[in-house]
């Protein structure tokens, strides 16, 4: 069987071709999905930030105004 070399805990193992090859695609995958994760936070901040942004203004409303102006007072 072929060996390769792997590089874990700041040592070179040589192991077998297949435990290489697992070892490699085991870190694909947690590369991977960590990209998944911060692309998908990036994508929550950014669309909750931008709701955030489109929600009318929380002040007084306009019938609160439209009265405000009507009572000029005795």
């Amino acid at each position: 069987m072929s060996k390769e070399v792997i590089h874990e805990g700041g040592e070179d193992i040589v192991v077998r071709e297949d435990t290489a090859k697992a070892y490699r695609w085991r870190w694909f995958a947690v590369v991977l999905f960590g990209g998944i994760i911060l692309i998908f936070a990036a994508w929550i901040l950014f669309f909750s930030g931008w709701v955030l942004l489109k929600q009318p203004n929380l002040g007084p409303g306009t019938a609160q105004n439209s009265n405000l102006n009507q009572n000029t007072g005795p």
